[in-house]
């Protein structure tokens, strides 16, 4: 099972940074061309010099200088950082309370368990960057299940008793704080609750394997850790799912570049599969995904019109429908999308969406609907979001999901601290 430890992080020096907000991210994924353009106006040692540096030895050289230079600084004791964010989600306030630390690359496969598809390009990135750097500077989501809570109370007492090292609003508005928990007692406690738990990956799935493959180089090589912050573990954020902050959004999807589409013909096509319902505008819309059984919307750029989807009766137990997806799997709202349309009857398929063709995700159902309306998509397809129960159930099946099937919200910043590898060579 996994094993998680405390390490000696650094993190930016106050006396070279005034504010924490200057030079701290969003996860590298979810930097759109227009983020990356403000962070890099913020500071010059914003994260995204490293993260989002398309010359992997450049952010290699950055991070280095640095650490030379003490803009970034190590602590001095192993350490937990608990984590704390504060958010507002459908009209109510919540928290949620976890750590930082380090995770065991060793332990075997059940030890962490994903369920996200990993694209080959992708990986290479981050992969090529971790070679540079050889160093973790994104947090990788995870969870854990304790239904009886005791490490999200020990950290809570913790808070109440000490004070933040890091504390911030970010751009979305949400607080992250965050403390240094050094003392043995306590992190000993954590590490008894934890150590021999499953971990499931909710965001960072390609950051999680190219640390794997990373550190199987290493080994090839014949390198050895020269200390407890190495390449034979990974940095993470710890969180427990039975917490009421952990929440998921959806992800909807706007295609583009259709080929001589007809909708005339794409819905007849739908017809033996899908029962499909006309309805009046987007509002209406949303209130169709509410109801049991609908799987998703359509909405049409032709006249902007909105459809909500159903399978038909028998179908989810028809082998011919999604061949390839069996067992509860085929309950999945996003393989009915990618499995059960996308790929038969648009030809969009593994390949095509990992060039990025045809498909553009979006959190904001309202944003993509705009995008509709000015012409950039043809279709868009909204859904629900994929339930945690899911996830928990796909990652202990070792099954996948597509690509963006989940949106766990809110993001962890990327900076507010980082792990540095000692290698002996």
């Amino acid at each position: 099972m996994a094993q998680v430890v405390p390490f000696r992080g650094y993190r930016y020096s106050a006396d070279k940074i005034n504010e924490i907000g200057d030079v701290v991210t969003q996860p590298y994924d979810k930097i759109t061309p227009e983020m990356y353009r403000e962070y890099l106006e913020r500071h010059p040692q914003n994260m995204v010099h490293i993260i989002k540096n398309r010359d992997h030895q450049d952010a290699g050289r950055n991070l280095r200088q640095w650490m030379q230079n003490g803009v970034l600084k190590q602590d001095d004791s192993p350490s937990f950082y608990p984590y704390e964010q504060r958010f507002e989600f459908e009209g109510q306030t919540l928290s949620r309370m976890g750590l930082i630390g380090l995770v065991s690359l060793k332990a075997g496969a059940a030890s962490v368990k994903g369920h996200e598809r990993v694209l080959d390009e992708q990986l290479e990135d981050r992969l090529n960057l971790i070679r540079s750097t050889e160093s973790n500077e994104g947090l990788i989501f995870m969870l854990y299940s304790d239904p009886s809570r005791g490490v999200e109370q020990l950290l809570s007492e913790f808070k109440q008793d000490n004070t933040p090292v890091t504390e911030l609003v970010d751009d979305y508005q949400v607080s992250h704080r965050l403390w240094q928990l050094s003392e043995q007692g306590p992190q000993q406690q954590i590490m008894e609750t934890l150590n021999g738990l499953p971990f499931y990956i909710a965001d960072g799935h390609h950051r999680f394997r190219s640390a794997q493959l990373y550190f199987q180089e290493c080994q090839e090589k014949g390198w050895e850790a020269a200390a407890e912050e190495s390449f034979d573990k990974r940095m993470i954020a710890l969180f427990d799912m039975e917490g009421p902050g952990v929440k998921v959004l959806p992800t909807h999807r706007g295609i583009r570049n259709l080929k001589d589409f007809d909708l005339g013909t794409f819905l007849s096509r739908l017809e033996p599969h899908f029962e499909i319902q006309k309805v009046a505008g987007l509002p209406q819309l949303k209130l169709e995904l509410k109801k049991a059984g609908t799987r998703m919307g359509l909405v049409a750029r032709k006249d902007l019109t909105c459809y909500g989807l159903c399978l038909q009766e028998g179908m989810e137990s028809d082998s011919t429908f999604m061949p390839s997806i069996t067992g509860p799997a085929r309950e999945l709202d996003v393989n009915v999308l990618h499995e059960g349309i996308l790929s038969p009857f648009l030809g969009i398929g593994p390949r095509e969406l990992a060039a990025e063709t045809h498909v553009d995700y979006f959190r904001e159902g309202d944003l993509l609907m705009t995008r509709v309306e000015e012409g950039q998509y043809q279709l868009a397809f909204l859904l629900n979001p994929t339930s945690l129960k899911q996830v928990y159930e796909v990652s202990e099946r070792g099954e996948e999901m597509p690509q963006k099937s989940t949106d766990f919200y809110p993001k962890l910043l990327t900076g507010l601290v980082l792990m540095k590898m000692e290698i002996d060579r």
